[in-house]
């Protein structure tokens, strides 16, 4: 039997939360810690790793064996969110944080970088990205937008040649045609 891992553990965790499109404070509360205790260690903080009461809970709601989740690197399915969804139906408390709006990076991963108008433009100005992001969920706060955008590492931006400096265009990079509906 393989001995409990911290890192692979850590990376599971990550890895599954990024698919799950929870935000950053709704986790936490699933996992009953910290905000910041959280983004210290996703962040890869040396003093902080997760606790086993913690890490099962994650297991709980990745629906996840703890053994292998501890010490084995985990693959994530790509349909993670509705898999969640489906298996937490009947729990109404995770049932509505997985029916609520996803975190904008996951959009942003999951939803925009897979969308055809985007994909087939040759790049966007923020207000026509914003556009495509509301027929997916209308009225959604975009407040970071431009800066979550850049941080994708599915997403391109450049300066726009004909308009004021400030002004990006967002792009999806090459590889995520290959991964379009």
């Amino acid at each position: 039997m393989k001995a409990y891992n911290a890192k692979i553990t850590t990376e599971n965790i990550k890895n599954h939360f990024e698919k799950s499109g929870l935000t950053i404070e709704v986790f936490a509360n699933v996992l009953e810690v910290s905000k910041r205790w959280l983004e210290y260690i996703l962040a890869g903080e040396k003093n902080y790793e997760f606790a086993p009461y913690t890490i099962q809970k994650a297991c709980d709601f990745f629906i996840a064996d703890f053994r292998k989740f501890t010490t084995e690197l985990q693959t994530v399915p790509e349909d993670f969110r509705e898999f969640l969804k489906k298996k937490h139906s009947r729990n109404s408390e995770y049932n509505k944080i997985l029916s609520d709006a996803p975190s904008v990076p996951f959009i942003i991963d999951e939803i925009l970088a897979k969308d055809n108008e985007f994909i087939s433009s040759n790049g966007l100005e923020l207000k026509f990205v914003k556009q495509i992001i509301w027929r997916y969920y209308p009225g959604l706060k975009l407040t970071n937008l431009s800066s979550d955008l850049q941080n994708s590492s599915f997403i391109k931006h450049r300066l726009h040649p004909h308009k004021k400096k400030k002004t990006n265009i967002y792009q999806a990079k090459k590889q995520t045609t290959i991964n379009s509906k």
